[in-house]
């Protein structure tokens, strides 16, 4: 053999190599790419996963706080519907002319079982309208009597009769409590019903 042919045999030899090197060295650059990829792209996916995840947490959260803040400004507003009627209420009340007043006092004295006697107490405005002559009339139509104490309570209007063991409060505090009581449920059934129309 010539040193020539052994120069081209080794010359060709290391040029094999050389190929085999490339493609063993392009097919390791490709599967650490594809693998760079598949890694990335899982990360992505985990990230944006993890993204949404959070950002439907975010909303469900600002929601359930809309829904919160809602249903308080609701309550705030009914309360306040509730209250300025029934501060509308309890001031035409007061305002009543005299023997319009005195005949309301009447019909919610009648309400007392005749057969049961005591005190009835009244605020001060009220002890200067309640004269003995309207105690008398209402007195007149009772098995037992009724009597009016000096003594004043501080209450908007309306009565309380206190008896030998308990007290029957016509205050138009009470009534006005019991009737708010009333209408809450009734005010919360309109609401709903006006929010189902909408």
């Amino acid at each position: 053999m010539s040193i020539e042919h052994i120069k081209n045999h080794i010359i060709g030899n290391a040029q094999k190599e050389a190929e085999q090197i490339v493609r063993t060295a392009d097919e390791q650059f490709r599967t650490q790419v594809n693998a760079a990829k598949a890694s990335l792209e899982k990360q992505s996916q985990e990230f944006l996963q993890k993204e949404e995840k959070r950002i439907k947490e975010d909303m469900e959260r600002s929601l359930s706080t809309l829904k919160r803040d809602y249903k308080m400004k609701l309550l705030e507003i009914k309360n306040n519907i509730i209250d300025d009627v029934l501060a509308r209420a309890v001031n035409r009340i007061q305002s009543l002319p005299d023997d319009e007043y005195l005949a309301l006092v009447r019909k919610w004295l009648a309400n007392i079982p005749d057969y049961l006697d005591g005190q009835l107490f009244v605020n001060t405005r009220d002890l200067k309208r309640i004269t003995s002559d309207f105690i008398d009339a209402i007195n007149k139509n009772r098995k037992t009597r009724l009597i009016l104490n000096n003594t004043t309570l501080e209450i908007k209007g309306g009565f309380i009769v206190k008896t030998e063991h308990y007290e029957i409060d016509y205050s138009l505090d009470t009534l006005v409590k019991s009737l708010r009581t009333t209408l809450v449920p009734e005010l919360d059934e309109f609401l709903q019903l006006s929010c189902t129309e909408l």
